[in-house]
């Protein structure tokens, strides 16, 4: 796969520089893909998915350390996985229409939710996105440059914005 990807490519300086992303990062994202999928066939997908949009928008990434992509490539990653979801929900085989009814007040609840929660400030985002991931507070703050009392108060604060965007959206939380 990664010779496919390799031939997109003009130049041997970008042709190296995503050898070192795709090695350093493609287990990385199969993870996160397959965390929201649970089905490695469609977590594969949507890895490959975020490999080709990294590969269309290669200049984002030219000039940022390979080690300080982790951010960038894991919200790629998910938001691919999640399209895929997305696709394979509205893609239900009749046969599945009883299940697909009872259950379409709980994934249009975590639709909503996924949905408030891309409409957060990006600087809160960032930093609840890589604590859902299981970055320590440490991590987040050298990922982003940031102290650590800065990373704690951007996530307090960016929940404290999410549950005002829920509560207007109009659906509560069972938590």
């Amino acid at each position: 796969m990664l010779i496919m990807y390799l031939q997109m490519l003009d130049t041997p300086e970008e042709k190296i520089r995503f050898e070192q992303i795709y090695l350093k990062y493609r287990e990385k994202m199969f993870h996160v893909a397959d965390s929201i999928l649970h089905n490695d066939q469609d977590a594969e997908d949507a890895v490959h998915n975020a490999f080709l949009r990294i590969i269309k928008k290669f200049s984002r990434f030219q000039n940022t350390p390979v080690k300080d992509l982790a951010p960038q490539i894991t919200v790629i990653t998910r938001n691919e996985a999640i399209s895929l979801q997305r696709k394979k929900k509205d893609a239900a085989p009749l046969e599945d229409w009883d299940g697909f009814a009872e259950t379409t007040e709980a994934v249009s609840d975590y639709n909503s939710l996924v949905e408030a929660f891309t409409r957060l400030p990006a600087t809160y985002r960032a930093a609840m996105e890589m604590k859902l991931l299981g970055y320590s507070d440490g991590e987040i703050a050298i990922r982003l440059g940031l102290s650590k009392t800065a990373v704690s108060t951007r996530i307090s604060r960016g929940r404290q914005f999410l549950r005002d965007i829920v509560e207007r959206e109009g659906f509560l939380l069972d938590a």
